[in-house]
C-alpha cells in the first residue's frame, strides 16, 4: 500500500469518526434536552396544588371578612385575616408569573447550558421568595384566631404577652420542622443542575 493511499484511507477513517462523535454528541444532547424538560413539567406540575391552596386561602378569607365567621368587634381584630390574605395574594401572584416564565423558556440544543442557567436563577429566585410566603402565611395563621382568644382573658401585659408569643412559637417551630424535613429544598435545582454538568463535558 502506497503512502498516497494509507493517507487517504486515514483521513476517511478519521471523518467519520468526527461524523460518529458529533453525531453522539447530538444524541446526548437531545437526551439532556428531553430530561431538562421533564423536570421543567415537574416544576409545572408542582405548581398546580399551589396554585389551588393560595386560590382557597384568598376566597376563605375573602368570606371570612366579608361575613365576620369570628365575631370580630373591632377593626384591629381583622388584621391577620387580613394579613393572611394580602399574603396569599402575593403567593399567587408570584406563582402564576413563576409559571408562565417556566412556559416561555424554549429549550434549545444549541443553547441549553444557557438556559438551564436562566431557569436555575429564575428557580432558586421564586423559591427565596415563597419561603418568605410560607413563613408569613405561618404566622399570620397563627395570629388569625388570637383576637377571639384574647376577649376570653383578662386584660394585661402578661396576656398581651402571652398572645403575641403564641404564633411566633408556632411558626418558628413549623419552619424548623419544614427545615428538617428539607420542605424547602428544591430537588428540582439539583436536577437541573446535574443536567448542566452533563453538558459541560460537551462544550
Amino acid at each position: 500500500m502506497e503512502l498516497d493511499e494509507f493517507k487517504m484511507i486515514w483521513k476517511a477513517y478519521d471523518q467519520k469518526l468526527d461524523a460518529t462523535q458529533q453525531l453522539g454528541q447530538k444524541l446526548l444532547q437531545l437526551t439532556l434536552q428531553n430530561r431538562s424538560q421533564s423536570t421543567i413539567d415537574k416544576m409545572l406540575r408542582e405548581l398546580r396544588p399551589v396554585l389551588a391552596i393560595l386560590s382557597g386561602v384568598v376566597v376563605f378569607f375573602s368570606a371570612v371578612i366579608a361575613g365576620n365567621a369570628f365575631d370580630y368587634t373591632r377593626p384591629i381584630h381583622y388584621v391577620p385575616a387580613c394579613l393572611y390574605m394580602i399574603v396569599a395574594i402575593v403567593g399567587l401572584y408570584m406563582s402564576i408569573q413563576h409559571r408562565n416564565n417556566l412556559r416561555n423558556k424554549q429549550l434549545l440544543t444549541h443553547d441549553l447550558y444557557q438556559t438551564l442557567t436562566d431557569i436555575i436563577t429564575l428557580r432558586l429566585r421564586h423559591t427565596r421568595l415563597m419561603k418568605w410566603v410560607w413563613m408569613s402565611i405561618m404566622l399570620a395563621g397563627s395570629m388569625v384566631m388570637l383576637p377571639t382568644i384574647a376577649r376570653k382573658l383578662p386584660e394585661g401585659w402578661l396576656n398581651t404577652l402571652f398572645l403575641l408569643l403564641i404564633p411566633v412559637g408556632i411558626t418558628t417551630l413549623s419552619i424548623g420542622l419544614a427545615s428538617m424535613a428539607g420542605m424547602f429544598k428544591d430537588l428540582y435545582v439539583d436536577e437541573l443542575r446535574e443536567q448542566m454538568n452533563e453538558l459541560e463535558t460537551l462544550r
